[in-house]
């Protein structure tokens, strides 16, 4: 009996051994496949991972792998660098300047503009219905335009609805729309797009428990937000969509790029509280702004580089985050990338320096954006 109480036993740790080396092989191809994977085959809209994915304090997502939600009023030690998890959207960010944006910039973009065939009304023709409101820029806004200089706002701002609402043609034949949504607020007179909500064709067809490598069979041929941001700037703008300077997200809800943002606030600020006065700035020389232009709420800026590099002319990138929440909203996650012509200066302070350790009691010690 002793004997096969241990046979058994050791078979046991054999196949615990099995299935741990199992998952965590798995888990690093995950990872692996997201860096490896090449731009044009990511949907550049901010809903890849969604909230639909949000997962408890501690839980697993689906990609990352384990981490701590942080939420807006918990505490946390201080950080130096980005951690386990964020590692991936660093080497993306980076993958995509190297090899996406800078060639474009050189003329030598390996990704075509967009083709959308002979239609008349791409919109139209994709199953879109677009409308315009005008509504007030929330007063967050209305602080961070303030500081670009020479600009000025009106009251009221074109807001856009796109609706993916109606049925559509597509290479695969006819399909049913997808109930996609896309707004934003258009600010020509500030060279500035706000994107408020980014609900895109591919995460509602995934809805439908249609299989991953059978999605893009179900989208219309203008799905991804970067085409449509493009195509509708042109027409707000009087055919001069290279007057774009600015390109915002205001209350950002994809848990990765939130729960990103959110571990950068705790590193550089010791805590979530970061209003529009203690706003932190980043080039693509950190690693912060790499990880934040390689996350789903950074992809569609590098779309827009990457496709329109020719008529935008060469850019340097800057990103300002900030929390415009408060105690009783709760986060208000917000980004704003601005695409720096060359030669001209930054609108939002000084880019974030390392952080350094205090003489004689350690810990980092952060240089405000100002």
């Amino acid at each position: 009996m002793p004997g096969y109480f241990m046979y058994f036993r050791s078979l046991g740790a054999l196949l615990f051994l099995f299935i741990t080396a199992l998952f965590l092989s798995k888990a690093a191809i995950n990872r692996q496949n997201l860096i490896d994977q090449p731009p044009s085959d990511i949907d550049n809209d901010t809903t890849d991972f969604t909230k639909t994915n949000a997962i408890p304090s501690g839980g697993q997502h689906p990609i990352f792998g384990t981490f701590s939600h942080l939420h807006y009023h918990h505490q946390a030690p201080l950080k130096r660098t980005l951690s386990e998890p964020f590692q991936c959207l660093i080497e993306k960010g980076q993958q995509y300047w190297e090899t996406g944006v800078k060639p474009a910039f050189d003329g030598q973009s390996r990704f075509p503009t967009p083709n959308f065939g002979a239609a008349e009304d791409p919109l139209e023709d994709s199953g879109w219905t677009s409308y315009t409101d005008h509504k007030p820029l929330p007063k967050w806004w209305m602080d961070a335009f303030k500081a670009m200089p020479g600009k000025t706002l009106k009251a009221d701002v074109p807001e856009i609805y796109l609706d993916q609402s109606n049925d559509f043609e597509n290479d695969h034949g006819e399909q049913k729309a997808t109930s996609a949504q896309y707004y934003a607020q258009y600010i020509p007179q500030s060279a500035a797009i706000v994107v408020i909500l980014a609900i895109s064709p591919r995460f509602k067809v995934s809805q439908r428990r249609v299989p991953p490598e059978k999605v893009p069979k179900h989208v219309p041929r203008m799905n991804q937000l970067s085409d449509l941001l493009w195509y509708t700037w042109e027409g707000e703008t009087n055919h001069h969509p290279e007057s774009l300077r600015y390109y915002a997200v205001e209350g950002i809800r994809n848990t990765v790029a939130k729960d990103l943002i959110l571990e950068i606030f705790h590193s550089r600020r010791g805590t979530t509280d970061v209003p529009w006065a203690k706003r932190i700035t980043f080039d693509l020389t950190s690693d912060e702004g790499k990880a934040l232009f390689g996350s789903p709420n950074g992809i569609a800026v590098n779309w827009l580089l990457i496709h329109h590099a020719q008529v935008l002319g060469r850019r340097e990138p800057r990103v300002t985050i900030f929390n415009a929440g408060n105690k009783d909203r709760g986060d208000n996650v917000c980004m704003i990338w601005d695409l720096i012509p060359k030669g001209k200066k930054g609108s939002f302070g000084k880019v974030e320096k390392e952080p350094k350790p205090k003489k004689g009691k350690g810990g980092p010690q952060t240089k405000s954006a100002g």
